[in-house]
């Protein structure tokens, strides 16, 4: 089964956004302390930031869904999941205090999973 043009374009799509996630992670600390009038727009916005982070949540279990009922690769599904255990944990209960950890560790596992994801496409089929 191959895939179509369009689909390619989304799981782009996907990855491109987890690494956008990771740099927004690793950056808005460093943003904030180094130009306090940031604080309070776009980039340090928890509504925003909530928004992001769950529509980067949905498209990755999208695609990699499809894929694995293609593909039989749990392991993008695991890495998806535990992305998600990490920003509950942290928004549950640890606070903003580890959000630098908690979300560059969640942007890394779902940027794994893409690519792990992709690995098993190139080696099981002309997908």
């Amino acid at each position: 089964m191959k895939h179509t043009h369009h689909t390619l374009k989304i799981e782009k799509v996907g990855f491109y956004l987890s690494i956008l996630c990771a740099i927004h992670c690793i950056a808005t600390p460093v943003l904030i302390t180094l130009i306090p009038f940031l604080g309070g727009s776009l980039i340090a916005n928890h509504t925003w930031e909530l928004w992001f982070i769950g529509g980067s949540i949905v498209l990755a279990g999208v695609i990699l869904w499809i894929d694995y009922k293609k593909h039989f690769n749990t392991t993008p599904l695991l890495l998806l999941i535990g992305s998600l255990v990490i920003k509950l944990i942290e928004v549950l209960w640890l606070g903003d205090h580890f959000e630098f950890i908690t979300g560059s560790l969640g942007a890394l596992l779902i940027a794994s999973a893409y690519y792990i994801n992709w690995k098993s496409k190139v080696k099981t089929c002309n997908c």
